[in-house]
């Protein structure tokens, strides 16, 4: 499991990018929020997106992005891939959207077009 921490401004897009083992390439993959995994409400899965998620499956890595965001849209997201007889892989994220440009706190930060995105791990 990996954490990323992306940070937006409202009303633009973030995009979270989850790797997989190709292994799992023809696998359902899904992206849902909550602060714990095995209670998140799921929003989309692939092959389907929705008017603001948009889910894009590369074969190795799941593209995730929410576009038209909200302050509301702030909190604990997961990249969910279903796997039979085995509990789902799962990365979580946590999205912070915010009215303002905010400088990086440090430099584990990096500015990305309109996001800023941080590696809490470093």
């Amino acid at each position: 499991m990996k954490l990323f921490i992306l940070l937006s401004l409202a009303f633009f897009s973030a995009s979270a990018t989850c790797d997989y083992d190709a292994y799992y390439k023809h696998h359902t993959k899904y992206w849902c929020r909550g602060y714990f995994q095995n209670y998140c409400n799921i929003i989309a899965f692939t092959p389907n997106s929705t008017d603001r998620v948009v889910l894009r499956d590369t074969g190795n890595q799941l593209i995730v992005t929410v576009s038209c965001l909200t302050k509301e849209d702030s909190g604990w997201y997961w990249c969910g891939i279903q796997r039979n007889f085995a509990r789902d892989d799962m990365d979580f994220t946590e999205l912070i959207v915010t009215n303002q440009r905010e400088a990086p706190a440090n430099g584990l930060w990096s500015e990305k077009g309109n996001e800023v995105v941080r590696d809490p791990f470093g």
